[in-house]
């Protein structure tokens, strides 16, 4: 699959929002696609965040990615928010968005990022790529969900 890597623009909203409905994840977390689009629209507005992303040769949205620069307590950049298409998962879409970020922003005080205790599919695929759990937030996003907290130092790469 052909595939790019870009900034997000408004076009890009309704296919992130299609992304995030078509995961089950979400829907624990009673997150739709209209409230994805929402949040994204609105971080695009503020101009503080680098959004993400992944495109085929159509310009569809496979992927997509949210990092707030200095959203880790002030210090290192926070991965918000990542999610890759049913159809498009296992082909390398999150690596190469994950990547793409750390290019840009892991030199700065590294990357952290939240996880469910239970994903076990997530946890594996960020510590793939570096990223070591560092702590753990019972119920931090919604009561009786543990999350786990992953970082990846720039001193790592």
């Amino acid at each position: 699959m052909e595939l790019s890597i870009v900034s997000m623009g408004r076009r890009h909203l309704d296919g992130c929002g299609r992304v995030v409905d078509g995961l089950e994840l979400f829907a624990r977390y009673r997150f739709s696609g209209v409230a994805a689009s929402q949040l994204l629209g609105a971080a695009m507005d503020e101009g503080r965040c680098d959004l993400r992303v992944a495109v085929d040769r159509r310009d569809d949205v496979t992927g997509f990615a949210w990092l707030v620069p200095r959203g880790g307590f002030d210090r290192s950049g926070y991965l918000r928010l990542i999610a890759v298409g049913s159809g498009h998962r296992g082909a390398g879409v999150g690596r190469r968005l994950v990547e793409a970020l750390e290019e840009t922003h892991l030199r700065h005080g590294g990357i952290m990022l939240l996880a469910s205790a239970d994903n076990t599919g997530a946890r594996r695929f960020y510590e793939r790529l570096g990223y070591r759990q560092v702590g753990l937030l019972p119920g931090y996003v919604v009561p009786d969900l543990d999350e786990l907290i992953f970082f990846k130092s720039s001193a790592r790469v």
